[in-house]
């Protein structure tokens, strides 16, 4: 029987191979977006929406420069619509004026009162600063924080306000200037403070540099144009080693805040995990102003959610659930706020 010959295929397989793939190429753009949806379980459409608000102006009234009571007196007079947030002293709404048109009147320069994003001020009134304690604002260019302090504590707290950079030391000097805030500058790594003073502050304000996704805004001409993953990378390498250091520096008994405007769980789950694992006698507190805050403005209630214990097939320590992440919303930027107490 003759045997049958076998056909050959390599042909028609090398045709199938040489078609074109129509390759995929991922912008900035769709990492973000892929990325977010998967760090706050939500839809992909839904991430630009919530990149693209603009968070009402708020103004906190600064004591240290004139009457409260005259200062909120004479916007009123000038047409300002202020609405008051009950568990923020002195601190308002400005429910028909932009940032810019705000900043622009002689009360501002003056120092009467201070522009600054509620999530912000939320980390103040969570290291609730008292009079007498000393307090380190570590990395604390451009100031808000560090003159919010002064002003909660009327200037009687000895507060040291640092940064590693000249030009934004130059800058945080003048701000405090303006406000009025009785507080010692220094131009310092902040690393290197858990050397310099071990077990030494009441209070530590950590607001750490990060890669400032609470900051983004969708309806920019170039909203990504400052982040990138590998941002987020060194971000937190350098976080890790600012926390470190600023709970060296604290006293036994006392507690911290770590705080971010970021809402990767790297820079913030990822990092105080570390922090939980270096330092046994760390814990993250529950924080407490959350229920009054969801209480007095219902509407944010959705917007302020704990602490994610996994993602991304990282795991983090349970206690991280204490801290309370801000998903950017019409009343405040995305950011992230955890208390730390040393035993």
């Amino acid at each position: 029987m003759k045997k049958r010959k076998r056909t050959s295929y390599k042909g028609k397989r090398q045709a199938f191979t040489n078609r074109p793939i129509k390759e995929r190429f991922y912008t900035k753009e769709d990492v973000f977006v892929s990325r977010m949806a998967s760090i706050l379980m939500v839809p992909k459409g839904k991430i630009p929406w919530l990149f693209s608000q603009r968070p009402i102006t708020t103004i906190r009234l600064n004591s240290l420069k004139g009457d409260i009571d005259d200062t909120k007196a004479e916007l009123i007079k000038r047409g300002y619509d202020l609405r008051e947030i009950p568990w923020s002293k002195d601190t308002y709404f400005v429910l028909n004026k932009d940032k810019a048109e705000v900043s622009q009147t002689e009360m501002y320069t003056d120092g009467r009162y201070y522009i600054q994003n509620l999530s912000s001020i939320l980390a103040t009134l969570v290291l609730d600063p008292k009079e007498k304690e000393i307090i380190l604002d570590l990395c604390a260019a451009p100031g808000s924080k560090t003159t919010h302090i002064a002003d909660v504590t009327r200037n009687k707290a000895t507060v040291i306000a640092n940064d590693i950079d000249m030009g934004r030391i130059s800058d945080l000097q003048s701000v405090v200037d303006q406000f009025g805030a009785k507080v010692k500058v220094t131009l310092s790594d902040g690393k290197e403070f858990g050397k310099k003073y071990p077990v030494y502050f009441d209070k530590v304000l950590l607001d750490a540099p990060c890669s400032g996704e609470g900051l983004i805004y969708f309806k920019n001409g170039d909203p990504l144009r400052f982040w990138s993953m590998d941002k987020v990378k060194r971000s937190m390498f350098e976080q890790k080693e600012l926390i470190e250091s600023a709970f060296k520096s604290l006293k036994h008994g006392k507690y911290m805040v770590y705080s971010t405007c970021t809402l990767e769980p790297e820079e913030n789950e990822g990092v105080l995990t570390h922090l939980l694992k270096t330092f046994p006698n760390a814990k993250i507190e529950r924080i407490e102003i959350k229920d009054e805050i969801v209480r007095s403005l219902p509407e944010l209630r959705n917007s302020i959610t704990p602490g994610i214990t996994k993602w991304s097939g990282n795991f983090y320590d349970k206690q991280v659930k204490n801290a309370i992440r801000v998903i950017p919303n019409k009343m405040m930027m995305g950011f992230f706020i955890a208390k730390i107490s040393k035993e």
